[in-house]
């Protein structure tokens, strides 16, 4: 299937997908502009039961248009972005858990998420090690960002951020959102280290994105 390219910003989007009920607020991709849209559920509510006026300032006004062009959407334009359940982020936690190298830090967080409360005993073992505190949230950071690419390609959608002048050997433009980074990487001093590195970094992921077992030649452990 060819897939549509499309410039989306993945952090707004990631923030979107992480947005809980208790917020009463929905998100939806514009698929035309790559725009991320942030709607209050009321006023969605007061424009689907014909309420609008009831609606007092003129941001409200501009929203219950914008509300009017989703509810009215024949051509697929709009997708409501899915919201995150707890139980995902649960999973975040435990995939982070499993790539830590320190086999005793590892067993506390691994007691931390075996039981009620696991959200919070987890992130209490981690202010213990500000480091891998640092660590946890670069983690959690790409994990989220490579849920959201997923969710685009499984709509028809590849993200436009690419490495201007890289290409694949095919001739195609490089796109680093689509490469994905090993857990030995998110252990690398290297990681995100922006520049001549990141890039060479990428390149490596890519040429091995197809490979069971990822090598790196370049690779130094955080200290």
């Amino acid at each position: 299937m060819k897939r549509k390219k499309l410039k989306v910003d993945l952090s707004e989007l990631v923030f979107a997908m992480e947005m809980g009920d208790n917020m009463e607020r929905s998100g939806y991709l514009d698929t035309e502009t790559g725009e991320i849209i942030d709607l209050p559920d009321d006023i969605m509510r007061a424009v689907e039961d014909g309420e609008t006026e009831s609606l007092a300032v003129d941001w409200d006004e501009d929203l219950a248009e914008t509300a009017e062009n989703i509810l009215g959407d024949e051509a697929n334009r709009y997708l409501l972005i899915p919201r995150r359940e707890s139980r995902e982020g649960y999973e975040v936690m435990v995939a982070f858990t499993g790539a830590v190298e320190d086999k005793h830090l590892g067993e506390k967080l691994g007691i931390a998420l075996n039981g009620k409360g696991a959200f919070r005993w987890f992130r209490d073992v981690l202010n213990h090690h500000p480091g891998e505190l640092e660590r946890w949230y670069k983690f959690k950071d790409d994990y989220l960002k490579d849920e959201a690419v997923q969710w685009l390609l499984e709509n028809g959608i590849e993200p436009v951020q690419v490495i201007s002048g890289y290409f694949n050997d095919d001739g195609t433009e490089l796109n680093p959102d689509l490469v994905p980074k090993p857990g030995l990487c998110l252990t690398c001093k290297k990681d995100n280290a922006g520049g001549k590195e990141e890039i060479l970094c990428t390149l490596n992921r890519n040429d091995q994105r197809d490979e069971k077992k990822f090598e790196c030649d370049a690779y130094e452990p955080k200290e």
